[in-house]
């Protein structure tokens, strides 16, 4: 059997990721102004693409925060790309959505899941910022996807009634924060 060609191992990862509601891929020239501190090198040395998957909370799911509703399919979808991506020589590292030595949003940007929201949240379309994310880091030159803009539509919900910030894209330290208020009230 020959080695697949990079779209049809794109086209056949994001299959084997279809549990989740978006699936997207960014490669590493995305990344070339990210900080040294949270490169994605840092996790894989020499990587090409990195895969980002999304769920998003429903209407009556909003008040349980973060993680993914079904676990073990999320284990066995991410094995099952591990093993598919080791099966052809490639590397491949999971990123936990616990990280803090790199960022899922700006992961989830890059792969086009979503935008950023006035709170450095990811705004995504039809499930404004209910999204858990996470991610595999490869080596693999896998297709990368187009960047979204014009998701979020700037109405400033979230940043009213945000208690850690007062000013649209300003930092903070979001794990001081756990209220889901501007999860709760996002439109988009």
């Amino acid at each position: 059997m020959s080695q697949p060609n990079s779209q049809d191992m794109t086209r056949k990862i994001k299959a084997m990721l279809n549990i989740f509601h978006k699936v997207g891929v960014a490669r590493k020239g995305s990344f070339k102004d990210a900080p040294d501190a949270y490169h994605p090198k840092n996790m894989l040395e020499g990587f090409e693409s990195i895969l980002v998957y999304a769920e998003g909370k429903k209407d009556g799911d909003l008040d349980e925060m973060g993680g993914f509703s079904d676990y073990i399919g999320t284990i066995a979808a991410q094995s099952d790309v591990i093993h598919y991506l080791n099966q052809w020589g490639y590397k491949a590292v999971i990123v936990e959505g616990t990280s803090k030595d790199i960022s899922l949003v700006r992961m989830g940007i890059e792969a086009g899941i979503g935008e950023l929201s006035p709170v450095n949240s990811l705004v995504v379309k039809g499930f404004g910022l209910t999204t858990s994310l996470g991610a595999i880091i490869t080596d693999a030159p896998l297709i990368p996807d187009k960047k979204v803009t014009g998701v979020c539509i700037k109405c400033m919900k979230c940043l009213k009634v945000c208690p850690i910030r007062d000013v649209s894209y300003a930092k903070g330290d979001l794990s001081k924060c756990a209220c889901g208020k501007c999860r709760n009230i996002c439109p988009v």
